[in-house]
């Protein structure tokens, strides 16, 4: 592809980009006040939901803890960022919907169970989650009736709510904030908090770089990507957005700071499946973060048999 169209699709895609924006630090808990917070929240979904969550087995590990609780529900604390992922023991299809209900209703209901989580007293002052999308998980089934086969109705089994971090009313990108994973009834079944905690300090406030000098460095990268690929990239290559925001690392890996960067969503096209690429570029002159590349391998040319490795760029969806 042409380095210039695709800079120029990169650049349309992309609003709202200050002049200047904030570097700020993380807040860094030690390991036994991570712990203690974590027993008091699994304590107020206890009684939030009927769950006896404050009850368990709590075994470390090198980089995490598992904690085991009774009736089938378990939690994961994440040493490096605090994230914290917890399942109430729910049978997959137990607790169905009584109908499928509509896309409207389901969001209320993931909101009223945020509601009861009261999350949003956790993070910190400044900061907001806001609602970013919604998925349902349906089953459904095909029987044969004589010879013809007759399709049963789709079952709603769970409906999954994402939320979005905004610190200083910028986006925090990389894996949902928050992920809610609610049953019929509006019972919890499992949920995910992944939100890096600022300290209130700010460490510097640069100047932004303007959003075409991003999709070149983007461009760049992409080029020693590819490296001696013969894939033509004229064809192959599907821009899809560029977004400004701050961006959280993977919850295995420790984050000192939130630092303003670009991130943009690449489609390349491969013989047997379309991978998906996220590429991760500072906004300011100075790098305050080490970025990584959220796919590392070059896709095989359409000449090529080997099986494409997808990278995945679930939560990374642009709002």
């Amino acid at each position: 592809m042409d380095p210039k169209i695709l800079i120029e699709k990169l650049t349309a895609s992309v609003r709202d980009v200050p002049t200047h924006a904030n570097v700020l630090a993380l807040r860094q808990r030690p390991l036994d006040e991570m712990e203690q917070r974590t027993k008091r929240f699994l304590a107020t979904l206890g009684e939030a939901f009927k769950l006896p969550m404050q009850e368990g087995e709590w075994v470390p590990r090198h980089d995490r803890t598992l904690i085991r609780m009774s009736v089938g529900a378990n939690a994961v604390l994440h040493h490096n960022s605090g994230a914290l992922s917890v399942q109430t023991g729910l049978q997959p299809m137990e607790s169905l919907f009584p109908d499928v209900g509509t896309p409207q209703s389901l969001t209320r209901m993931v909101e009223d169970v945020l509601v009861q989580t009261k999350l949003r007293d956790w993070i910190s002052p400044g900061t907001s989650l806001k609602f970013e999308r919604l998925w349902q998980i349906k089953a459904a089934a095909t029987g044969r009736e004589g010879k013809t086969l007759k399709r049963v109705k789709p079952l709603l089994c769970r409906a999954v709510g994402a939320y979005r971090h905004f610190v200083e009313e910028l986006p925090v990108w990389g894996s949902p904030a928050v992920a809610l994973k609610i049953a019929g009834g509006g019972q919890l079944d499992a949920l995910h908090v992944h939100v890096r905690e600022t300290s209130g300090e700010v460490i510097d406030r640069p100047a932004i770089l303007r959003p075409e000098e991003a999709a070149r460095r983007i461009a760049l990268q992409l080029a020693v990507l590819m490296g001696k690929s013969k894939i033509n990239l004229d064809e192959a290559a599907k821009p899809e957005w560029l977004r400004f925001g701050f961006l959280s690392l993977s919850k295995r890996k420790a984050q000192r700071l939130l630092a303003p960067t670009y991130i943009a969503a690449i489609h390349i096209e491969g013989q047997q499946e379309a991978q998906a690429y996220m590429f991760a570029v500072p906004a300011t002159e100075v790098a305050y973060l080490s970025l990584p590349l959220f796919g590392h391998e070059a896709p095989p040319s359409r000449q090529r048999s080997a099986v494409a490795v997808p990278v995945a760029t679930k939560g990374m969806t642009a709002a």
